[in-house]
């Protein structure tokens, strides 16, 4: 059995707009070298310098204008995809969550319910896990050169892209969590040596204070888990419902 609501339509329309985001991306960053005329800030000219008005540079703008246009139809799509969805009422009403973005998170997770590799409900906490949301001895996860995650990096991607938007959204229900948040780590410490607070190649020590930025990361990762759970609470309840006898 598959999860009901993993929908295949909402990972192809999630599929193409990642594409064409990455092709535009990379033509604007072409663009940009090619019509640079002034020097890195190491010194370094690395900018072509061609005008706006060269045949080959209006040849690209033309292009890239092209990809934003059908980069817009891919979000149309892809939200109309998301209202569609059994979840789509969840996510309307609820601030800060947003229709594009929740559903490039569903259809890097699937269905938040559904277990598809043991063909059962899965809690909250594989969820967590799955997400990239886990933490071992006090340290998040962290991608190792050669070695494979087990958890998806694109779900923790995407989910990150929404929880870190959430201290913007004062109506959001996640908002007073992303507080709560920083008041409790304002006095945290370093369970183990920190790369992400201390210079490069020198962890901040076990046992020092986090950095600001490392105490809204793990802000944001509360924000994540909750995010996370309310998904998972309201997948839960529509397979209650479809369960129920009419």
């Amino acid at each position: 059995m598959t999860g009901f609501l993993r929908d295949s339509t909402l990972g192809v329309h999630a599929d193409i707009l990642n594409d064409l985001e990455t092709v535009r991306i990379a033509n604007t960053n072409r663009y940009r070298i090619l019509t640079t005329t002034t020097p890195d800030e190491d010194g370094q000219q690395r900018g072509h310098g061609l005008t706006t008005d060269h045949p080959e540079i209006a040849k690209l703008a033309a292009i890239i204008e092209a990809l934003k246009a059908a980069e817009t139809d891919a979000v149309k799509n892809l939200e109309r995809a998301m209202k569609r969805h059994p979840l789509g009422p969840f996510v309307t009403a609820t601030p800060g969550l947003g229709l594009k973005q929740t559903a490039r998170l569903l259809a890097a997770i699937g269905d938040p319910y559904w277990n598809d590799l043991h063909d059962r409900p899965r809690t909250v906490s594989e969820l967590w896990a799955y997400s990239g949301m886990h933490v071992t001895a006090g340290t998040a996860p962290r991608r190792q050169r050669g070695q494979k995650s087990n958890w998806s990096e694109d779900a923790r991607k995407r989910l990150y892209v929404i929880a870190a938007a959430i201290p913007k959204f004062k109506t959001s229900p996640y908002e007073p969590a992303y507080r709560e948040a920083r008041i409790k780590y304002e006095d945290a410490t370093h369970p183990a040596p920190c790369v992400r607070c201390g210079p490069a190649g020198k962890p901040a020590p076990e046992g020092t204070p986090l950095s600001p930025g490392h105490q809204h990361a793990r802000a944001i990762r509360i924000v994540g888990k909750e995010i996370l759970k309310d998904l998972w609470i309201t997948s839960r309840d529509l397979y209650e419902e479809q369960e129920t006898p009419a």
